[in-house]
């Protein structure tokens, strides 16, 4: 158990230098900061009640490009890069699992939406009694897009691949911001994975997180939290195939 332990702490340390040495994987974390930013200061000068709307907005867009962008891009070209540096290869020979590998890849990438989600809220300069639910329920959100994420990096054989694939998730993370401008979008926003995280975030917004309403989001969360844990634990092997 200790070796397991110190083996899994080396690997997130390596993970995280990866993270801040990787232009791309470092520029996926600074965009949705740094579009935060831009909104906000496009939409500083709204007055009275409506202020209120466009910072909950401005929070849940926040979380959905957080999740996408950082969820996806932090573990798929860190995975690409690894494989075509032989990097696993070379882990493995070393006796380091590829539980261990995917682990330290995600708990990584959930560090990294935490502190991407910490300064977003932070730019936008929202009240901080809605800090904990912002971060809670991006967190939760996040989970599909990391299991997502790992799916698709067993099988990115290149960078290239990885960013191939990574834009779907990004899309589909960022689908449920959009659901005011188009009625389809509005009915299958919620069934999405960030789509019961954004209601729950407006739930607890207007007070109204321990009522009835906020059953079915967190269904369809933790619905889309099973299935891709489910899939993921059945698939993971495929990463001893170093391509």
């Amino acid at each position: 158990m200790e070796a397991t332990l110190r083996k899994t702490s080396a690997l997130i340390g390596k993970d995280a230098k990866d993270l801040v040495k990787n232009p791309t994987m470092l520029i996926c974390c600074l965009l949705p900061i740094a579009f935060t930013a831009l909104y906000t200061q496009v939409v500083s000068d709204v007055p009275g009640e409506a202020a209120g709307a466009v910072s909950l907005y401005l929070q849940t867009l926040s979380l959905a490009m957080t999740a996408g962008m950082v969820g996806s891009m932090t573990i798929l070209y860190a995975i690409a890069e690894e494989k075509e540096k032989h990097t696993l290869r070379t882990l493995m020979l070393a006796n380091v699992s590829g539980a261990q590998t995917l682990a330290s890849r995600a708990l990584v990438a959930f560090a990294a939406i935490l502190v991407v989600d910490v300064a977003c809220f932070l730019v936008m300069r929202a009240p901080l009694d809605a800090l904990a639910p912002y971060l809670a329920f991006g967190l939760l959100g996040s989970v599909p897009i990391v299991m997502l994420s790992l799916l698709l990096g067993l099988a990115a054989r290149d960078q290239m691949t990885a960013g191939v694939y990574s834009l779907p998730i990004i899309l589909v993370a960022l689908v449920p911001s959009f659901a005011m401008l188009n009625d389809t979008i509005a009915d299958v926003a919620p069934w999405l994975p960030t789509g019961g995280m954004q209601e729950l975030l407006q739930l607890a917004a207007a007070g109204n997180l321990l009522t009835a309403d906020a059953v079915q989001p967190l269904m369809v969360t933790l619905a889309w939290i099973v299935v891709t844990a489910t899939v993921f634990a059945l698939l993971y092997r495929r990463l001893s195939r170093d391509n």
